[in-house]
């Protein structure tokens, strides 16, 4: 990965072919969004925004035949770089990647209603299709319903903000290695929330919660900053103990069960009032 990031910063024509192929290629959308994002992070906004809207061409044509995340990740990663420049802040540029998750849900239900109807029909065939061919009980077949345009435009929004965080990482990590060795690592380690940003985020997600069952994707959506900043809380008290061979079990039960990404949201509030770094950094008596 060092290869690829010092080959993309050895200049303009160099970054956009490989953010170019990368958007192309499928499923590797996100690596094109990485390398806008640290071209942004490392030359500006206008250099980075001329790397994106040449990867932004192939992202358009995929989005003309029905797949519009390579663009919308083009597009929020850039801002969500823009963010870090300017502010030196992960908590802020966090946000605006949960901003843009909102923006994409919102914009799918009020303009994209032609579109979220051809993904609803999507669902249904294949969710008929399933239950057609499993050889289960007639309840569980009840349950196998496609979701309503609410959940998958939440589903959008959610899979965009998460993305979008993921290509920041990736890119800010790039940046580091280059510039600045060991820099991301701290950063990442002291990722911390301020409490008028939890207090937003949070009255967010229970506004959606409040809306019904049909905006249930919608409530994760805000949540995704306070998610990432558990995890960095994490990483940092594994750290700091020197039990970093853990990770790996971290990593697989957050991906098997779903209560620990409600608890990295509960720790990540929790530690914007009472610092459990500090807390756990304090000697026994101090």
């Amino acid at each position: 990965m060092r290869g690829l990031a010092e080959y993309v910063m050895r200049g303009r024509r160099e970054a956009l072919l490989v953010s170019v192929v990368a958007t192309v290629v499928p499923m590797f959308f996100w690596l094109g969004a990485a390398v806008v994002g640290l071209v942004t992070l490392r030359k500006g906004l206008r250099e980075g925004a001329l790397v994106m809207l040449w990867a932004l061409l192939p992202a358009a044509a995929a989005a003309w035949f029905g797949e519009i995340m390579p663009a919308a990740t083009l597009l929020g990663v850039m801002l969500a770089a823009w963010v870090l420049r300017v502010t030196v802040s992960w908590p802020w540029a966090l946000c605006s990647a949960a901003a843009s998750g909102l923006l994409l849900g919102g914009g799918l239900i009020t303009v994209g209603r032609g579109y979220l109807a051809n993904v609803e029909q999507l669902f249904a065939e294949l969710m008929k299709g399933i239950a057609e061919q499993a050889t289960v009980d007639a309840p569980v077949h009840a349950m196998l319903k496609a979701p309503a345009a609410g959940d998958i435009a939440g589903m959008f929004g959610l899979i965009l903000a998460v993305t979008l965080v993921l290509a920041l990482i990736v890119a800010r990590w790039w940046q580091a290695m280059l510039y600045n060795a060991g820099g991301f690592r701290t950063e990442f380690h002291a990722l911390r929330l301020d409490r008028r940003q939890v207090l937003g985020l949070l009255l967010l997600a229970f506004g959606f919660a409040a809306l019904g069952e049909g905006f249930r994707l919608w409530v994760w959506v805000p949540l995704v900053p306070l998610a990432f900043a558990g995890i960095g809380l994490v990483h940092a008290l594994v750290a700091a103990r020197g039990l970093g061979a853990w990770l790996g079990f971290f990593y697989a039960a957050l991906l098997l069960f779903a209560p620990l990404k409600q608890f990295l949201v509960v720790l990540a509030a929790v530690d914007s009032w009472i610092d459990i770094r500090g807390w756990a950094a304090r000697k026994p008596g101090a």
